[in-house]
């Protein structure tokens, strides 16, 4: 009796189904597995902005001559403004066309140096943009680096080049037409020498960021591999 219900347990043993395991779905890989291993470098504006008056401090003499371009070429826009508006005031005649072509001219050199400038800067920051790169910075964060740079030597250059073109030409008509001072410095006439100066400034900021474009995407699109092979 005991081996007959021992058999009948085996046997109902062997009749009960197994529960199937529920399969796994594989789960799609997300395009990003890498950069999210390996991380990306966070930082704010103030952070770039900090990178940025770094290099600044590193290269001051090719700053400085980047810098003194924009300032020369925003002196001379800023002058003939100021001339074209004082010389009426004193019973002259305005400075002539070509004069602002020159000055246009002059802003146009000013750009082509900036874009030299920052291309050779790229150039010596090879092994530098590649470290940042391999650490995790995006393309953005490059372009964010060299783009305020940029408009921190524009800005710089502009108002000393806008105060200092503003400056000398008053000062200048002010010696040799010393009866027309209160004519020179009118309240009227001080208006247009604020605005001139805020648009020397604002071109100088423009002409900087926009010459410098191409350099900090060429920068930012780097290879990291090749960069910190590059020898300067």
């Amino acid at each position: 009796m005991k081996h007959v219900l021992e058999g009948n347990m085996m046997s109902s043993k062997k009749k009960t189904p197994k529960k199937e395991q529920p399969k796994q779905q594989p789960q799609p890989k997300s395009q990003n597995t890498t950069a999210e291993k390996i991380g990306t470098i966070k930082f704010s504006i103030d952070e770039a902005f900090r990178f940025s008056l770094e290099s600044i401090r590193k290269r001051f003499t090719r700053a400085l001559i980047t810098a003194f371009s924009v300032l020369l070429g925003i002196a001379f826009m800023v002058t003939i403004l100021t001339m074209g508006k004082i010389l009426p005031v004193i019973g002259q005649t305005p400075p002539p066309q070509y004069q602002t072509w020159m000055a246009i001219i002059a802003l146009l050199v000013c750009g082509v140096g900036i874009v030299n400038s920052m291309l050779m800067s790229v150039t010596e920051r090879y092994k530098e943009i590649g470290t940042m790169k391999c650490l995790g910075a995006t393309d953005t964060n490059v372009l964010q680096i060299f783009l305020i740079e940029a408009l921190l030597l524009g800005v710089l250059g502009g108002v000393i080049g806008a105060f200092a073109g503003w400056g000398t030409t008053t000062v200048v008509y002010m010696i040799n037409y010393q009866q027309d001072i209160y004519k020179i410095l009118d309240t009227a006439n001080l208006v247009f020498y604020v605005t001139y100066i805020g648009e020397g400034i604002a071109i100088a900021g423009l002409l900087s960021v926009g010459a410098a474009a191409y350099p900090a995407v060429y920068a930012a699109r780097l290879n990291p591999s090749e960069a910190l092979r590059y020898e300067v």
